[in-house]
């Protein structure tokens, strides 16, 4: 279940994608309480009628929902990755602020004159988790399955372009931040690098090096090289050294050779890489 839950789960809350979600929700929130009126309804409490009730639920979630992505596309931290359990804690907290929201608009569509009792919030509360909580959970799992499926058929073809006989024994002096510090680098020993603070730590055949730079220093020094790529704001690849390429839920994990080490290609870079890839194996 922690493996589960540590899961690399795309990132789709941007105000656009959030909006379409949204709609989604709107619809899917009206049709299920309306067809299956999840939790007994007293009619003659109603101001309006059921449907109407309904629609009037939807769109106070639809306008929570809206809310609660425009303040986490404001203070969230783009540099961690977004997992399943990152997924299902804003969800959950979502929900709670749409089963708040239903009880601030009781007064609006109920006939009763304690509204506003803690009786009510906490039923309100209750009902909105138990309902969205078994709609995320479906909804979330169905769609990491759907994410493995199609990331590993395309990891597939992918696989059949693989050409490990490439070789590059073309060695380009590198600079750091220190100049006593500058190296050599044989592009074809070169396997990948990996940003970590204030240095990169460079892999290759012979083994690992450690410079004071900054990944983006070192890709624009080794810019004129087709196959070198980078596949994720921490890690810089040689194309040429890749062995497998796995599909996950976020895209892809690449196996390289002589390396123990599986390298993450984001998510924005997942076109870009199979365009690259393709080209290269031309």
């Amino acid at each position: 279940m922690i493996k589960i839950f540590r899961t690399n789960y795309p990132f789709y809350y941007d105000v656009k994608k959030a909006a379409i979600i949204s709609v989604l929700v709107f619809i899917l929130s009206t049709g299920f309480s309306y067809a299956f009126e999840p939790f007994e309804v007293n009619y003659k409490e109603l101001k309006y009628s059921y449907l109407i009730t309904s629609v009037i639920h939807s769109i106070v979630s639809l306008i929570v929902f809206m809310f609660s992505v425009i303040l986490l596309t404001l203070f969230r931290d783009k540099k961690r990755d977004w997992q399943v359990y990152n997924e299902f804690s804003f969800l959950v907290i979502v929900l709670i602020l749409i089963g708040i929201g239903q009880f601030l608009i009781r007064d609006l569509i109920y006939l009763k004159e304690d509204n506003w009792s803690f009786r009510y919030l906490f039923e309100e509360i209750r009902n909105t988790l138990l309902v969205g909580s078994l709609l995320m959970f479906i909804i979330t799992s169905i769609n990491i399955e759907r994410l493995k499926s199609i990331y590993r058929n395309r990891s597939k073809l992918l696989n059949l372009d693989l050409n490990k006989d490439v070789n590059s024994n073309e060695t380009i002096s590198i600079k750091t931040k220190v100049k006593i510090d500058d190296f050599n680098l044989t592009m074809n020993d070169f396997i990948y690098a990996k940003s970590d603070k204030n240095y990169v730590e460079i892999f290759t055949v012979g083994g690992k090096m450690i410079k004071r730079m900054s990944i983006k220093s070192l890709e624009d020094q080794l810019e004129m090289f087709d196959y070198i790529f980078r596949s994720h704001r921490s890690f810089l690849i040689n194309l040429n050294k890749i062995q497998k390429v796995k599909g996950n839920t976020q895209g892809y994990k690449l196996s390289l050779i002589s390396c123990e080490d599986e390298i993450l290609v984001s998510r924005g870079m997942i076109a870009k890489f199979e365009e690259e890839l393709r080209k290269l194996k031309k």
